[in-house]
Parts: structure tokens; C-alpha cells; sequence
């Protein structure tokens, strides 16, 4: 594997990398080799093959991008892990990833609590009852009166949105999705409308939508209220 040096991470901006986990066996076994002890045991404890290939080559991808963005060899990277078990590198850079069926996403950043989210838009049953249980109700209230063309599409801004921030404040959907609301419009710039149950000031948020692959919703949030998107190249014989 080979990486290419890139330079540090600068103050205000999201570095967003792309890709797959749909690789071929080689890269597989290339991707493992990157691993560290525990997570070649995580890897084995999964029943599927898909499962354990997908985690195998998320980590080694995470692994590369980092090491791009540090001066690091990938197989290096110590991380460490927070009270509800998100991992972190002491010092920075701050990083989250995402991945949904075959495509994965990775955010890294400078400075701030970051969390980014990437989901394959597919169908959803009762769309309507769980935006109901689980979203605020100004934002169910979008989803009931948004055009039947366009309700599946707001519904994935909406919940893209909504897990990036808890993953960027680091509690995962342990905490109630009812509690806050984030602005589906495309190009908000800051995207929090109201949090309750967090200490959380929504003018400190930078919450919206990232760019994909067509077929996905993605989304980033960070505790920086003005920053920029920053893409990384996709090599996918990278590994």
C-alpha cells in the first residue's frame, strides 16, 4: 500500500474522503496487514464474510487518511477510545467515519468535535410513523407535508444530519433523536435549530449536507460555526 503525504490539516476546514468497501480479496489482505492485534480479532469475531471484510477495509481505509493527514505510517495509528467507546488519536487530528451497504465516508479535521454520516437512500417502510417517534416535530411536520416525490430524499437529509451531530458530540443515538432539530435545506450554514438535553449552543454548529455518490445522503457536523469542505482523492487500489 502506498500513501501520499498531504498537508496538515488546517484550522477550519473538514477534510471529506469517499470509497468503497467492495474490494477485491488482495486488497482485503492488504487492508488486514494494516490492522492492529485487536482489530484483526474484532475482525474475526464476525459471522459473514461481507461483515468482516467491510470493517477490515473501513479501518484500513481510516487508518490511510489519517496517516495522509499526519506524517504517519498507517499501521502506526494508535488510537484511543472515548466513554461510549468513539475512538480518538491524543492531540488531534479530530475524525469520525460512516458507512453504509458498500460506501464509506471519513471526515477529518483540525480542531472541533466532528461526526459525519453517509446513508444508501433506499426504502423505507412507515417513513412517516418513525420520522414521528424519533424526529422533532417541526421536522416530522416537513416530512407530512413535503411533495410524495421528494419525502424519502428529505427524510435521509434529515437523519444524516441528525446522527452526524450526535456523533460529533459523541453519544451515538443513546441519546433521543426527539430532542433537537437540524435544518434539511441544502446549503444551510448552520443547520442546528434547537437542542435540549445537551449543552450544546446551536450558533456554535456547523451542520449540512456533504456531496456524494449519487444513490446517497451524506452529511457532517463540527462545533466550528463556519468552515470549509476540503476532498480527498479516492484511489481504489489504494490499499
Amino acid at each position: 500500500m502506498t500513501t501520499t503525504r498531504h498537508a496538515d490539516p488546517q484550522p477550519g476546514v473538514v477534510y471529506i474522503w469517499e470509497g468503497r468497501l467492495d474490494v477485491p480479496g488482495r486488497v482485503t489482505a492488504a487492508a488486514r496487514s494494516l490492522l492492529s492485534d485487536d482489530e484483526r480479532t474484532r475482525a474475526d469475531r464476525f459471522i459473514y464474510d461481507r461483515h468482516r471484510r467491510r470493517y477490515t477495509v473501513a479501518q484500513a481505509h481510516l487508518r490511510r487518511v489519517l496517516a495522509q493527514l499526519t506524517d504517519t505510517r498507517p499501521e502506526d495509528i494508535d488510537f484511543q477510545f472515548g466513554k461510549h467507546g468513539k475512538p480518538f488519536l491524543p492531540g488531534g487530528p479530530s475524525f469520525n467515519q460512516s458507512h453504509s451497504e458498500e460506501r464509506i465516508m471519513i471526515g477529518v479535521a483540525a480542531e472541533g468535535r466532528l461526526g459525519v454520516d453517509i446513508e444508501e437512500i433506499r426504502e423505507v417502510k412507515y417513513m412517516l410513523g418513525i420520522a414521528d417517534k424519533n424526529f422533532g416535530g417541526d421536522e416530522a411536520a416537513r416530512l407530512h407535508v413535503a411533495p410524495d416525490d421528494e419525502r424519502r430524499e428529505l427524510f435521509f437529509r434529515l437523519w444524516t444530519r441528525k446522527e452526524a451531530f450526535l456523533k460529533a458530540v459523541g453519544v451515538g443515538l443513546t441519546h433521543p433523536l426527539t430532542t433537537f432539530s437540524v435544518d434539511p435545506t441544502p446549503g444551510a450554514e448552520q443547520g442546528l435549530l434547537r437542542v435540549e438535553g445537551l449543552p450544546e449552543e446551536p450558533a456554535r454548529w456547523h451542520i449540512g449536507g456533504v456531496r456524494c455518490a449519487s444513490g446517497a445522503e451524506a452529511a457532517l457536523a463540527v462545533d466550528r460555526p463556519r468552515i470549509a469542505v476540503e476532498r480527498l482523492a479516492y484511489d481504489p487500489e489504494g490499499l
